[in-house]
């Protein structure tokens, strides 16, 4: 993260599921003045001293606060990141700002995420990895949705249940279709009934005006920073004193999304990338940026 950008952060607190809402809540570096990006709105992120008027879901239930960091709470540093092209953009093969983040902290981070996935992604990489040892985790999926809210939240319970009891940082997506209220509903509800679950509103942190590129759904530069510091900030520092690292990623393949299926928008075809670990993946769009959101508007 630019040092220019820390020295206009104020402290805020991040939303996280545990704990009554009326306990102390934990501070978190937010920018309120940034370059490109405006004052953050205080729903989903609680000002220090006001956790007696906590924040509500749409429904109007109120949303949890604890104290604790990630690692405060997690047994060991490996952190496992799941989603889509939000993710990837912080993936070693785009900007690798997460490693750069939260390496420092001690944490060994996979960030496994690719273009144009929706929830069932994270079954796949599930399936894949959980053979390996994981200590913590963070879930950012829906920004991909097929309009099958029930189908969502089935999917979604699984990969919660499999990541259960490790403390999880589960994100809320832009809405930037009428659909995205929906998965934003049913992650309202497990951040409610799961005590290991940390809450971060990225939908309310994206209606910030310079958050979102032009296409209103990937985040802008400045988005990504401020993502990824986000999340360094609710994560914490790693248990342990070991050396943090940025473990290989097994899933790139940014492909274009099967026929019948609907995102955001299509994606250019053709382009190759180099894969941050050294492998080449096919992309579905031309990489020209740190973003891949700055050449496609596919997730």
């Amino acid at each position: 993260m630019k040092k220019s950008v820390r020295r206009r952060f104020s402290s805020l607190a991040i939303a996280s599921c545990g704990s009554d809402a009326s306990s102390p809540s934990s501070t978190v570096d937010v920018p309120s003045t940034v370059a490109g990006v405006g004052s953050l709105p205080p729903l989903g992120l609680r000002p220090l001293g006001l956790a007696d008027t906590p924040n509500t879901f749409p429904s109007g239930e109120p949303v949890p606060v604890r104290d604790e960091t990630v690692g405060e709470v997690a047994t060991g540093p490996r952190l496992l990141m799941i989603g889509d092209s939000i993710l990837a953009t912080v993936s070693r093969r785009y900007s690798n700002l997460a490693c750069q983040e939260l390496t420092p902290l001690g944490w060994q981070v996979s960030v496994e995420a690719e273009v144009g996935r929706a929830v069932e992604f994270g079954l796949r990489v599930l399936s894949e990895k959980m053979d390996e040892t994981w200590h913590a985790a963070v879930v950012f999926l829906g920004t991909n949705y097929w309009r099958d809210q029930d189908q969502y939240e089935a999917d979604l319970v699984k990969i919660l249940d499999r990541l259960e009891p490790r403390p999880t940082v589960l994100l809320s997506v832009s809405e930037w279709g009428v659909g995205q209220r929906e998965v934003n509903e049913v992650i309202a509800d497990q951040v409610l009934t799961r005590d290991n679950v940390w809450f971060l509103d990225w939908k309310s942190i994206s209606e910030t005006p310079g958050v979102l590129s032009s296409d209103r759904i990937h985040p802008s530069d400045e988005g990504n920073e401020l993502l990824v510091s986000l999340l360094a900030e609710v994560l914490g520092r790693a248990p342990g004193d070991e050396k943090g690292s940025c473990l290989p990623s097994e899933f790139v393949d940014d492909m274009r999304l099967p026929d019948g299926q609907e995102g955001p928008g299509a994606p250019s075809e053709n382009a190759t990338e180099s894969g941050g670990d050294g492998a080449s993946s096919t992309t579905s769009a031309p990489v020209t940026s740190t973003r891949p959101g700055a050449t496609t508007t596919l997730p």
